[in-house]
């Protein structure tokens, strides 16, 4: 009875690697709804508990209230959410692979090491890892659309997805730099504009990574590669998973 109870349960083929196969998608969007979510997180979360709006949102893991510093722990619980999925999430050929676990490694040391305090050197582990975070996700946006985008039949929707991820990274690659040069040479409450500078890429971000999910929707390219019907043509794709860190 109960095999038979199971066999009810047991979904089609088809039915069972989409279901699997949801699983990525579900990070792509997760990733890309916690990113959008941190700057608000960290504004209203930081007024609730008496904090005013920071220079930075790396500044928040300084803001004390007293002897407490009541959005350290999730500013840092954040970015290791965001370094695991970016980690664990394989990319659909190795060098995207690479590249998001480099990523992946950077949020963590965003997290693990703090922004300085006082007289600080113009370049930080802090500041650099996360440079290289937004590099490495900019590099994947633009460098490493065409893996997918090879798949998309419509030349028009192609270009629209080309340009839209080349805007999104170069927004990546601004965005912290403009940072980096505001922070040096401004000062006082002008420097303030450095949180909205920060969440420009931070939405960058996010964005990239729903637009992608919509992407690979439409292809329906992740099946595909795993299924071994990827056309030989299309530039030596490799199936997601053939990369593995």
């Amino acid at each position: 009875m109960l095999r038979a109870l199971w066999k009810k349960r047991e979904m089609p083929a088809d039915e069972l690697a989409n279901h699997v196969f949801s699983t990525y998608a579900s990070v792509r969007y997760g990733m890309a709804a916690i990113a959008a979510a941190f700057p608000v997180l960290l504004y209203l979360g930081g007024r609730l508990q008496g904090v005013e709006l920071r220079q930075s949102m790396s500044d928040y893991y300084w803001a004390n209230v007293g002897s407490e510093y009541p959005m350290r722990i999730w500013f840092v619980g954040i970015l290791f959410v965001v370094g695991a999925f970016l980690y664990l999430y394989k990319g659909f050929t190795p060098f995207e692979n690479y590249a998001l676990n480099v990523a992946g490694v950077c949020a963590f040391g965003v997290a693990i090491v703090p922004m300085c305090r006082g007289q600080c050197p113009k370049v930080t582990a802090h500041g650099t890892f996360a440079v290289v975070l937004f590099l490495c996700i900019a590099y994947v946006s633009v460098a490493r659309a065409t893996d997918t985008l090879v798949l998309v039949a419509d030349e028009t929707l192609k270009a629209r997805y080309r340009r839209s991820y080349r805007i999104l990274g170069f927004f990546m690659v601004a965005s912290p730099l403009t940072a980096f040069v505001t922070t040096t040479l401004l000062t006082g409450s002008t420097a303030r504009y450095v949180f909205f500078i920060e969440t420009a890429g931070i939405y960058a971000f996010a964005a990239y990574w729903w637009l992608k999910s919509r992407e690979l929707a439409r292809t329906n390219a992740e099946l595909r590669a795993v299924r071994g019907t990827l056309n030989a043509t299309d530039r030596g794709l490799l199936p997601m998973g053939s990369a593995r860190s």
